[in-house]
């Protein structure tokens, strides 16, 4: 997620901001109670090894120019006539075409012997894992125009970072310098400032990769930590499509888990008690309206036997830990969102595909039973907006209820905050020599 990895960078370049006196800390001489421990050799491949992460902070900069402000043909231009997003990208792709290559493998995988180099290794992880972000919802056409200056402004910042930096590393044996550093600092600084202008929207730091739903195995867990593992293995199993009786019985444990959990929370929680009472009715409601549904294709069966896990395990509860359950209680809540999501996704697919379907009786006795009672003939037809109405309605109204209003992280404005005064940082100065007074 864009709040971990741009996090994690601005934390890590912030840490080599405050650092100062360079070649003591990659073991060169410094006073006469530090010895020198390494050769203009060794400091020399360190540097060439701090270059290559650097790069991967480069490369993370231009992404991020590119998803606030896509400008795919720069050619012809000048700096005149480039806006200050154009700039900063024109200048970023010059410095990197004249930079090192990117670290290898094991480079971003070996912990590194000195603090600064390892330091260094943290800023190249998070930029390459920060940039799976721009093709999960950090891309350009899915921000808006205030989150595509906020993530213009943070590039912006970490570059202004990088320049100060590599001035800063200047005498560390036959080091790489930025190509046109003082160009690119001050495309950095005019892009920041024109970026800078609007009231910043922190919600951007909930776009971006997300990990992948695993099962939690193993023997079951006690209380509501309980309950989460088989809802959690429930949504990990749904990602096969369930067939009609599993999918019922699916229906129905959802039902008892939002109603029991909720008569659980209704004096620690009551406005999660109110929304699981809501569900507990939506599903219920799901429960009838499937009752004549068939359908044999698919494979709920590991789904259903999840679900009915969760049922029994929540039937037994008898009190809620409230120490220990808050966290739980906030994941089983992004569970059943989770879960309601993949049901709608599930009973759409069914519909659109025709792999449900749906019972109807036929306008007509069935003639060849011999019975005293004739009953009434039924057939089989694929689901549509005539033939169960009641059911895509419950599925498009209310089981997929409008997402709640985004919160930007609590630590989003002070990240930032912290990276600025690093910018802004100055070593202090020495203090004078105790002594006589002239």
């Amino acid at each position: 997620m864009y709040a971990e990895n741009g996090g994690q960078l601005r934390t890590q370049l912030g840490t080599l901001l405050r650092q100062h006196r360079i070649q003591q800390r990659l073991g060169g001489a410094g006073s006469h109670t530090i010895p020198e421990t390494t050769t203009v050799d060794e400091r020399r491949l360190l540097g060439e090894q701090i270059a290559r992460y650097r790069q991967s902070a480069l490369v993370w900069s231009v992404q991020a120019v590119r998803a606030a402000n896509p400008r795919m043909n720069l050619l012809g231009t000048s700096t005149r006539t480039r806006g200050p997003a154009d700039e900063l990208g024109h200048r970023l792709d010059i410095t990197i075409e004249h930079s090192s290559g990117p670290p290898s493998l094991e480079e971003l995988t070996t912990e590194q012997q000195f603090p600064m180099v390892e330091t260094w290794r943290n800023v190249a992880r998070a930029a390459a894992l920060g940039e799976h972000d721009f093709d999960a919802g950090l891309g350009h056409g899915r921000l808006t125009r205030v989150q595509c200056m906020t993530l213009l402004k943070d590039a912006s910042d970490v570059v202004r970072g990088l320049v100060a930096l590599d001035r800063r590393y200047s005498n560390i044996p036959q080091w790489q310098p930025l190509k046109d550093a003082g160009w690119l600092n001050r495309a950095a600084e005019t892009c920041s400032t024109f970026a800078g202008r609007d009231e910043p929207d922190y919600t951007i730091d909930l776009r971006g990769w997300r990990p992948r739903i695993t099962p939690i195995d193993g023997t079951g867990l006690p209380g509501i930590v309980g309950v989460v593992q088989a809802e959690n293995n429930l949504l990990f199993q749904l990602g096969s499509f369930p067939d009609a009786r599993s999918l019922r019985l699916i229906l129905d444990s959802q039902r008892i888990v939002s109603r029991d959990t909720a008569d659980l929370v209704t004096a620690t929680h009551p406005d999660l008690a109110q929304e699981w009472k809501a569900r507990s009715g939506t599903y219920l409601r799901l429960a009838r309206a499937t009752r004549d549904i068939g359908g044999m294709l698919g494979n709920g069966g590991p789904a259903a036997g999840e679900a009915a896990l969760a049922a029994a395990r929540v039937q037994h509860l008898d009190v809620l830990d409230a120490a220990a359950d808050s966290n739980a209680l906030r994941h089983l809540d992004n569970l059943f969102r989770g879960i309601d999501d993949r049901i709608a996704e599930v009973i759409q697919q069914g519909a659109r595909e025709r792999i449900y379907f749906a019972r109807v009786p036929l306008p007509r006795l069935d003639t060849g039973v011999s019975a005293r009672v004739t009953p009434t003939r039924h057939r089989f037809t694929p689901i549509t907006a005539d033939v169960c109405p009641a059911l895509l309605d419950i599925v498009r109204d209310e089981l997929r209820a409008p997402p709640p209003a985004s919160k930007a992280p609590t630590r989003a404005a002070a990240s930032r905050a912290e990276f600025a005064a690093a910018l802004n940082h100055r070593p202090e100065p020495r203090r004078a020599q105790s002594g006589p007074s002239l």
